[in-house]
């Protein structure tokens, strides 16, 4: 079995709207905490400009790198008994359920009330995997280097020798 893995760059777009999303609250917050305590509420900006503008680009840069899509190519994979139902298995053991499946692709979408927040937003935990002479796995970098790890050291993937 061979393994090759492909990493996507940032997904600007999520970035972005991340951004956005992050400087209209975090500022928010602080504009209505300045206003409740009587100080002017412009006034904490121009001191913690950090905490008013560079903290939510720091924030959605973290979360766009770590929502990059991953390609994770699995070929020669035909000598392992029931490959698809092992992988299966070990998918559904990293926190998925199955959404849809055909014979040629089965899309898995996290469980945990925390991933499926972010699965909402821009469906970064969700993991396609397509069937054919080479499997093509399609997920967040944290669910495919489980996926890897498992791929490459659990002894039901690797083949057992030919016995004479």
């Amino acid at each position: 079995m061979r393994i090759r893995k492909e990493v996507a760059n940032w997904n600007i777009n999520l970035f972005i709207k991340t951004t956005l999303i992050l400087l209209v609250v975090l500022n928010g917050l602080l504009f209505f905490i300045n206003y409740l305590s009587g100080q002017p509420p412009f006034e904490y900006f121009m001191v913690s400009w950090v905490v008013a503008f560079l903290q939510p680009v720091l924030l959605a840069s973290v979360f766009a790198y770590n929502a990059r899509k991953v390609l994770l190519f699995v070929n020669d994979y035909q000598p392992i008994d029931s490959f698809r139902e092992k992988l299966n298995t070990v998918i559904l053991g990293n926190g998925t359920q199955i959404e849809s499946a055909d014979a040629t692709q089965t899309t898995y979408i996290a469980t945990g009330w925390f991933y499926r927040l972010f699965s909402l937003w821009g469906r970064t935990e969700v993991v396609r995997v397509q069937w054919g002479d080479q499997v093509v796995i399609e997920g967040q970098g944290r669910l495919i280097s489980q996926i890897e790890d498992s791929l490459t050291w659990n002894k039901m993937f690797h083949t057992s020798p030919v016995k004479v």
